[in-house]
């Protein structure tokens, strides 16, 4: 079996490729922006120039991979190798697994982001050591993933633990899945970035927080860091209302799961830091049961990127071996 296996994380806004060695290693990385916009075929053609960089940039060639392992968030197929449905890409019923294969001749194994995120912290970062694991990461999206007694959670077809996907609230704002009131429609960075955007329409928001409008793509976590440093109310009580969504989401999730760690990663833990991790956490307590969330700890993720690309690749060679 070769000892080199690619790793893709296919996001909502970025996708990243990146060759993994023994050891967990990421020997190279590249990275481009999602057209998600552009249409499935455009994706597509990204996704294979990025496989090619990442080989290069690496000095390897197709024959020296054993598998590559491809996290996309949304709805998979892992029989078929198609993915159903991305609520941010535009893919529908796509054949992707086939496709690469026919492009690069090496296997090709389909994994949810979150679940690949989660397994690279389990393997190499922040969760290991630890055999019942709720990942939560809270981004574009808002994805999960479940590691039960050291293994993998995926459920009877493979699309455990999303936990993004839950209603909040009856009715609520409508979520990139099609349903209303899903925790990501309420507290992802795009939910929060929505809320921004009504800030600056009415006025209250201004300045250097209004020079992009109504672009809802130019508010990244970055924008909240930024009003959090500068101690702006309003992006504040943005950060703090989605905080205490997630959180008291979290704990009910305690309550059905009992898991010992809550594993929280993504690009708003990344940019908010503890004043974020600290709201969802208190939030997540208050609304557990005490004995139930007096067994988890809470935890960042810190593998930042390569959590996804390390964990995509180790998840591709064990389905490869098995």
């Amino acid at each position: 079996m070769a000892d080199f296996h690619i790793g893709f994380d296919l996001g909502g806004t970025k996708m990243l490729a990146g060759v993994v060695g023994p050891d967990y290693q990421v020997l190279s990385k590249t990275k481009r922006k999602s057209q998600s916009q552009a249409g499935p075929e455009a994706v597509y053609e990204d996704i294979v120039a990025t496989l090619k960089d990442a080989l290069t940039q690496a000095g390897k060639t197709t024959k020296d991979i054993g598998a590559v392992g491809m996290s996309v968030p949304g709805i998979l197929d892992r029989k078929k190798g198609t993915v159903v449905r991305t609520p941010n890409l535009g893919f529908y019923d796509f054949p992707l697994a086939d496709r690469l294969k026919a492009e690069f001749g090496f296997p090709v194994v389909l994994e949810n982001d979150v679940n690949a995120g989660t397994w690279g912290e389990f393997v190499a970062g922040a969760a290991r050591g630890h055999e019942h694991i709720l990942g939560v990461f809270p981004g574009t999206g808002i994805g999960g993933g479940l590691i039960l007694n050291g293994r993998l959670y995926a459920g009877v077809g493979g699309n455990a633990g999303e936990i993004g996907h839950m209603i909040l609230q009856v009715e609520g704002p409508l979520c990139g899945c099609g349903n209303r009131g899903c925790v990501e429609a309420l507290a992802s960075r795009t939910a929060m970035g929505k809320d921004a955007i009504g800030l600056i329409a009415n006025g209250t928001l201004t300045g250097a927080y209004a020079e992009n409008g109504a672009d809802l793509k130019a508010i990244s976590s970055k924008f909240f860091s930024q009003g959090l440093k500068e101690g702006n109310p309003h992006i504040i009580a943005i950060i703090d209302r989605a905080a205490d969504l997630l959180g008291t989401h979290i704990g009910g999730c305690l309550n059905l799961l009992n898991p010992e760690l809550v594993l929280i990663g993504g690009g708003l833990v990344e940019k908010l830091g503890d004043y974020y991790l600290k709201r969802v956490e208190k939030a997540m307590r208050a609304s557990a049961w005490e004995f139930v969330a007096a067994d988890a700890v809470v935890k960042a993720a810190i593998l930042g990127d390569d959590a996804g690309l390390i964990g995509a690749a180790d998840l591709a060679c064990k389905a490869v071996e098995a």
